[in-house]
């Protein structure tokens, strides 16, 4: 067992041996699409700001483009995958040569969503029926089957449901019920008082009323409606969970029956709503934030009919306007890609075919994408380095001084247990039975939201799938499962500036290696700790230790609520906190697991930069980007995650190790006196 001292000193030790002295030799300039070093901004003070002195050039090089609220290195990659897919999604529209099913699949889909004649044509003929639905509600006490409806195809007014594992037996799938029903994500929006807020509410309903009049609703009556639709969604932003005050699990979700749940939340048809998704009303459920529901409930017994049937018609035409006419789009482009984020343009027809494609047929254009884009080698290479930091995970736990024996030997065993997936599934989903058409688009998406809606619905009461994906191989979304005790890493992120077969390794354990590290350390922090090795809601941390670990975090809120995201406008160091912990401590473990490569061999430097230089710069290099004010606003209200600026120099800064590598004085902006450590 090390004690938290001697690896310190051992890796201090290793950093003096990799940080090259002045007027040192310098190695070969190897080509790599993580790290070009002709993009390094040398008038710049790496101990001063790494954020400019990696980054500056970068962003003076990549203005964040029209049809975007900000452009940066994660955006890079989905502007180098969408094309690929592009390719092949036309091929497969061309109708020539022969097609597999899957690839007559795609390409029928990828057609009707590019025909914008035949969607014009179509006009609101899609809508008809379910506005038919809608229209025929007669009391609040119907809204359950209607809303069942809705929910099948991803339209989730008022909350939303889906399979997830049994919080105290992550072994069993179960029904859950979350908050939901607000088009705009940010709860805040709703409530907070200030000026912009009001500001951006107005526009909101004017937005609002301009949907209803593309219904062919008249002005007074659209902007009645407007504000009828606001209020609801008032009501149920309200009762959500407010980011900057999270509570655990088991202080927010609550297991139920369909009657307890009725009683809860009487205003609600629940068992007609259950009924029509054929669930049994024996059958429990998860209810997350039940006070939610109460609310929910409240608002459905105190609202008009007219009102609610406004808040569906709404809601619905919200939910698909990109797959009808174009006026639809644009209006909808115009608030939450213009006004709310700060883009310029609407994204071009076949970035949007290609974002829906993906959406409504991931496993099939993922598999396809996998094929074109990913190496052989590709996947057991960071294989090799997912296992690399597990070991210095498992290093750094045994080493910790403020975790007790109990905690320690539970973290191990819960770290042992950890799924990592690492590029694609070995089991594609088989989505043959999806009727497609290349004469309609809005269908074809009805359809396959319905289909993906069904098919996680069969896994309610059956046995957890710890090898299921929650996101699509060819994203760029690594994520850790709480209750499934498992990370993942898709194929999307097996490109610059997260990964390339020609890279050192110094390189990509500071990129793919510090991601990996990220996502594990999410096992363990506010959250994580809450769940055991099995993924089963358990406090398995003595008191002691969540206070020993609660100091430390406070360090890091603290650090990073100083910092500014634009004007006045401060990080939120509490909403934030998981994330700065993650990166605190990814970033750290990376760096032990590259020594442990290294094994005290220092390789030549690369460019003119050491080993642990290029290391650091691996990791700054991922978090490039340009805002838009507008954007950075309403990102640090909705994100968990602060600006590439803070999620750079707010790590490095405490870091010891990236002081020694660039030769930063005691005096440096970047070398804190009191640096903040978890991991």
């Amino acid at each position: 067992m090390h004690s938290f001292l001697s690896v310190t000193l051992c890796i201090s030790t290793v950093v003096l041996s990799l940080t090259m002295a002045p007027g040192q030799e310098t190695g070969p300039s190897p080509s790599s699409a993580i790290l070009n070093a002709d993009l390094l901004d040398r008038r710049v003070d790496p101990c001063a700001d790494f954020y400019a002195y990696a980054c500056g050039k970068w962003q003076a090089q990549n203005p964040v483009p029209a049809d975007q609220p900000g452009w940066g290195r994660f955006d890079e990659s989905a502007g180098r995958s969408e094309p690929l897919i592009r390719g092949f999604l036309e091929k497969y529209a061309a109708h020539g040569g022969a097609r597999s099913p899957q690839e007559h699949q795609l390409g029928d889909y990828y057609h009707a969503c590019m025909d914008e004649d035949a969607i014009e044509r179509a006009g609101l003929r899609p809508l008809e029926n379910v506005m038919r639905a809608i229209s025929a509600l007669q009391s609040s006490a119907d809204i359950g089957k209607l809303v069942a409806q809705l929910h099948r195809h991803g339209v989730n007014v008022f909350f939303s449901l889906r399979p997830q594992p049994d919080y105290n037996d992550a072994s069993r799938m179960m029904a859950t019920l979350e908050a939901d029903g607000t088009a705009v994500p940010d709860r805040d929006f709703y409530l907070r008082n200030d000026h912009t807020a009001a500001v951006l509410r107005k526009l909101y309903l004017k937005h609002i009323q301009s949907m209803f009049e593309l219904l062919s609703d008249s002005g007074h009556d659209a902007a009645v409606e407007s504000k009828a639709v606001l209020n609801i969604e008032t009501v149920l932003a309200a009762a959500t969970i407010d980011r900057a005050n999270p509570s655990a699990p088991t202080k927010t979700y609550r297991k139920m029956s369909v009657a307890e749940l009725s009683a809860l939340s009487p205003g609600f048809g629940w068992r007609s709503y259950f009924d029509e998704l054929a669930l049994p009303a024996e059958r429990r459920v998860e209810v997350g934030r039940p006070q939610f529901f109460q609310q929910m409930s409240s608002e459905l017994q105190t609202a008009s009919v007219e009102d609610l049937k406004v808040y569906l018609r709404w809601y619905l035409v919200h939910a698909f306007a990109g797959l009808l006419p174009g006026a639809f789009a644009q209006e909808d482009f115009s608030f939450f890609g213009k006004t709310l984020s700060g883009a310029r343009e609407l994204p071009q027809r076949w970035k949007r075919c290609v974002r829906l494609s993906e959406n409504d047929l991931g496993d099939a254009v993922s598999r396809r994408y996998v094929e074109a884009a990913l190496g052989a080698d590709d996947k057991a290479r960071v294989q090799q380095i997912a296992n690399a930091l597990q070991k210095a995970l498992g290093d750094d736990i045994e080493g910790l001084p403020w975790m007790s024996p109990s905690t320690r030997q539970k973290a191990l065993q819960k770290l042992r247990a950890v799924s990592i997936q690492i590029g694609y599934p070995d089991h594609w989903g088989d989505d043959s039975a999806l009727p497609i058409n290349p004469a309609d688009a809005f269908g074809n998406s009805w359809r396959a939201r319905e289909f993906e809606f069904r098919r996680q619905l069969d896994n309610i009461g059956k046995s957890t799938d710890k090898e299921d994906w929650p996101v699509s191989p060819a994203s760029t979304d690594a994520s850790y499962n709480d209750q499934r005790n498992s990370i993942t890493f898709p194929a999307g992120l097996f490109q610059a500036p997260f990964y390339d077969s020609k890279a050192d390794d110094a390189l990509l354990f500071g990129a793919i290696g510090a991601l990996i590290g990220h996502e594990m350390t999410h096992g363990f922090d506010s959250d994580g700790s809450h769940f055991d090795a099995q993924g089963n809601v358990n406090n398995w941390w003595t008191e002691l230790d969540r206070e020993e670990f609660g100091k430390r975090a406070q360090c890091l809120e603290e650090q990073y609520s100083a910092y500014t995201v634009v004007g006045r406008l401060k990080v939120n160091g509490t909403s934030t906190l998981n994330e700065n912990i993650a990166d605190n401590g990814g970033l750290r473990l990376a760096y032990m697991a590259l020594v442990g490569r290294l094994a005290g061999k220092e390789p030549a430097p690369l460019d003119g930069l050491t080993a642990s230089q290029r290391f650091f710069l691996g990791w700054a290099g991922m978090w490039c980007q340009n805002r838009s004010d507008v954007f950075s606003r309403e990102q640090a209200a909705a994100d968990s995650h602060p600006r590439g600026k803070w999620r750079v120099n707010g790590v490095v800064s405490d870091m010891p190790e990236f002081q020694q590598a660039f030769h930063c004085r005691p005096d440096a902006p970047l070398v804190r006196r009191n640096p903040c450590r978890v991991w």
